[in-house]
């Protein structure tokens, strides 16, 4: 039963982001107790979850380590081990097509709709009073002290973003490097402990973090190779992206090219996070905080050239850009501008009051038309609850095209959006 859950979560999650994964190897694994996954390649949608105009160049994930203590569980920790992630990325191509252009929007859209349509349910169901919750059924204390109990370590990553358009005539390279990150349930002094009372509803972590560091390299072309970067082997990539994430050894003699004269924004850090959450329980003097956290840092070391500024001004002002964009894709004429200019000059216009959030004026039947599409839309919504078969997604989804991401939230829970 366990290995099946564990099984259907591997594909689920691992899926959408490493090619070739094989269903039959995950089986096998996962009835033998460990899975073991090494030398993935990453999917250039690796990153999409940022919504900004990047996507991966080439990827890499040397193992991934799932420990499952099947005759002990709940007993016994699981253990999650992550080492060697190298991540190369780049700016998404602007070089698609129109209707694919949309298309990628429109999903990153309804992605956004989720999102916010589940913090709303979410806190829908807090704000409400009544009688407190039923007990927890066995697997489901089971599951929350599993979840609660997890350690998790990720070690060796490099995730570096090279770009030559944000700044014309000056490239950059920007880079995070981490030598380790673990965490692990501790109890009140501190030490790593097996929780069983809880460990979920009453979390305390300790986090600890190993050389974590930020670079930027202005004026620096992207990296060359004689091979294309999916073709790299494990040891290539190794030596190409570990350098630089662990302290050098004294004898290790110089930095390889790929290090060389690297630029520090932020200069390796170690640090530890301890965080403790009260359980529903405990929540009863408003006088105690229900979280606390507490983080101790290294000598924390921050500079930044005027190179370096002007570069990520350059960056922003691209996401700030790529961000109105989404947000009015709706509006965007499907035709050239040498066959509708008017609908361009319709749609300059709206996205330049958008982007002042300013509001335009409607028209009388603009209204009356409104109306009618939220009456419309309001009862396709309703059944598509009910899981009625007489539901047309086709036309809800049609209906969602035309309409900004903010106006379907507000037609589907009125106030509370």
């Amino acid at each position: 039963m366990f290995e099946a859950h564990v099984l259907h979560l591997l594909r689920r999650y691992l899926g959408e982001y490493v090619h070739g994964l094989s269903v039959e190897a995950l089986r096998i694994s996962v009835w033998k107790g460990d899975v073991v996954l090494k030398d993935l390649n990453l999917k250039a949608e690796a990153l999409n979850s940022l919504k900004l105009p990047v996507t991966v160049k080439a990827g890499f994930v040397g193992t991934i380590t799932l420990k499952v203590p099947w005759k002990s569980l709940g007993k016994e920790p699981v253990i999650v081990l992550i080492d060697r992630v190298f991540i190369l990325a780049h700016p998404a191509p602007d070089g698609q097509t129109l209707k694919e252009d949309r298309e990628k929007l429109f999903e990153a859209k309804l992605q956004h709709i989720e999102e916010a349509e589940s913090a709303i349910l979410e806190a829908k169901s807090r704000s409400k009073l009544g009688s407190p919750p039923p007990e927890n059924s066995w697997l489901g204390s089971l599951i929350a002290t599993i979840i609660g109990n997890l350690k998790i370590s990720i070690s060796n990553v490099h995730i570096r973003y090279e770009d030559s358009v944000s700044n014309p005539g000056h490239p950059f390279a920007s880079g995070v490097t981490l030598a380790r990150l673990a965490a692990v349930t501790m109890d009140e002094q501190g030490n790593e402990i097996f929780d069983t009372s809880g460990a979920l509803d009453k979390l305390r972590k300790s986090l600890h973090l190993e050389r974590l560091a930020l670079y930027h390299d202005s004026n620096s072309f992207p990296w060359k190779i004689d091979k294309r970067w999916e073709d790299l082997s494990p040891k290539e990539w190794i030596e190409i992206f570990e350098d630089g994430i662990n302290e050098p050894a004294a004898d290790s003699g110089m930095v390889s090219s790929w290090a060389l004269n690297r630029k520090y924004l932020v200069s390796p850090i170690n640090g530890v996070l301890q965080y403790h959450r009260l359980g529903n329980q405990e929540r009863n003097d408003p006088e105690i905080p229900f979280e606390k956290a507490s983080l101790v840092l290294s000598d924390v070391s921050l500079t930044i050239t005027e190179e370096q500024y002007h570069d990520w001004i350059k960056l922003l002002e691209v996401f700030s850009r790529h961000r109105t964009y989404v947000e009015i894709s709706h509006l965007r004429p499907l035709l050239p501008v040498s066959e509708g200019p008017l609908l361009w000059w319709r749609y300059a216009v709206q996205a330049a009051l958008q982007q002042k959030k300013m509001c335009y004026r409607f028209s009388w039947d603009r209204i009356q038309h409104l109306c009618q599409l939220r009456g419309r839309y309001v009862q396709l919504y309703a059944c598509s609850l009910q899981q009625s078969s007489t539901v047309d997604n086709s036309e809800i989804r049609e209906i969602e095209k035309d309409l900004d991401s903010k106006v379907i939230l507000l037609w589907r829970y009125g106030d509370l959006a």
